[in-house]
């Protein structure tokens, strides 16, 4: 028998609420939840000569005391660069109003209109680069999944700002670059362990000049009924589009990582379905054939000790598959059909 579930979109379905909120200051503010909670702020940035940055700081109190990790990961050309960083939590400061935060190496500065500006120094990649929002971004319903129990701590959540404008500089190995691209930004918050909400997840995020597509799917483990939980976006000429639920990310072949023992997509189908904001039909496919792999991440191997020893005894062994690619995008709004092309990040993670 399997655990309750209330989803945002549910809950949002029977309060009357629109499907998709548009995320105010409030939403930016750390929340820095008491138990098993993990929080993250999250940069996808797809750069104007093809490349690739990603920038994190994940805040957890899953373990003995509360740990922080920045990482960057930064793809141009034959570059490819990947550095993480574990921190004290004594160094992690909030801004009086909870939107802005400074550490040890780093620090995000929001702004007017939740523009932010971030600065990260790791050992040989320092970057510094303004996040300036196309639209005001959304989140499902009032945000919170709830697992077990409505309004309890046992919640995911993730706030999107699927569009927005990069620009900054990269020194890299002591080089100095600028920086210029379109990106996304996720705010996530999980108040239980991570193995506890999902067994599967897919993200993919593709920025072209004009338009962004992006989707985040999860399927809850067994005791939650192995359902599919997916939220994605469609902005187009700078607007937030479309918001949907009803989407679908598809594994059409897989063959085996003798390493992992995964069955690791060789294509994969994304279909987004739904209606625009303005209440027209909606439907966007994509099909991704991963060429470009990025990194095939060892979680464990990634995470500080202790918290790496808390999580070893839950999970049987965590991998993340990141690929960056190009792909090409369907989109049909009403009786319109637009077509474009883009460079896509995708992650197929196997928690458990």
């Amino acid at each position: 028998m399997s655990s309750a579930l209330y989803l945002a979109c549910d809950i949002a379905k029977e309060k009357g609420l629109p499907l998709a909120s548009r995320l105010t200051t409030e939403d930016f503010k750390w929340t820095l939840a008491s138990g098993s909670a993990t929080e993250t702020v999250t940069y996808y940035i797809h750069l104007k000569d093809g490349g690739l940055l990603f920038v994190q700081l994940a805040h957890s109190n899953i373990g003995l005391s509360p740990t922080i990790q920045t990482s960057a990961r930064y793809v141009s050309g034959d570059i490819h660069k990947f550095e993480t960083a574990n921190h004290s939590s004594r160094s992690f400061k909030l801004s009086a109003d909870r939107l802005s935060v400074n550490l040890d190496g780093m620090s995000i500065q929001h702004g007017k209109g939740n523009e932010m500006t971030v600065e990260l120094s790791l050992k040989n990649i320092h970057v510094n680069f303004t996040f300036t929002p196309v639209d005001s971004g959304y989140k499902i319903g009032e945000g919170k999944t709830f697992f077990n129990k409505v309004n309890s701590n046992n919640f995911i959540c993730h706030k999107f700002l699927p569009g927005g404008r990069v620009t900054g500089k990269i020194i890299l190995n002591g080089k100095e670059s600028e920086l210029a691209g379109d990106g996304i930004f996720i705010h996530a918050l999980l108040g239980l362990k991570p193995h506890e909400a999902a067994s599967k997840c897919n993200l993919i995020s593709l920025q072209s000049e004009n338009a962004a597509l992006s989707m985040l799917q999860f399927e809850t483990p067994r005791s939650y009924g192995s359902k599919d939980v997916t939220q994605g976006a469609f902005v187009y000429n700078n607007e937030l589009v479309a918001v949907t639920v009803d989407n679908t990310s598809s594994f059409v072949a897989t063959k085996l990582d003798p390493d992992t023992k995964y069955e690791v997509p060789t294509e994969i189908k994304y279909i987004w379905s739904g209606e625009t904001l303005k209440k027209e039909k909606f439907v966007a496919e994509m099909t991704v054939k991963p060429q470009f792999l990025l990194a095939k991440i060892d979680v464990l191997s990634e995470l500080p000790f202790l918290l790496r020893k808390v999580i070893q005894t839950l999970f049987t062994k965590p991998y993340v598959y990141q690929y960056y690619d190009n792909a090409e995008v369907q989109v049909v709004i009403g009786e319109e059909k637009i077509n474009f092309n883009g460079k896509a990040f995708y992650e197929c993670s196997f928690l458990n």
